[in-house]
């Protein structure tokens, strides 16, 4: 039944390769971006989970 329908698609072959590469480009950026990030910004990126978020909600 699917291969019918996927038959029927009228450029079925390119979406493979355009999501193929749609996924490269992304994965490249991705991987750029991580090694192109400063070690000072890593560092405070690693702290924000532990920082006390008490101090905003006493100033309202």
């Amino acid at each position: 039944m699917f291969n019918q329908v996927f038959q029927s698609v009228s450029g079925i072959n390119n979406y493979g390769l355009i999501s193929t590469i749609i996924f490269v480009v992304f994965f490249t950026i991705v991987v750029v971006h991580a090694f192109s990030i400063r070690k000072n910004e890593l560092s405070e990126f690693s702290r924000m989970p532990f920082e006390d978020e008490t101090k905003d909600s006493n100033e309202v």
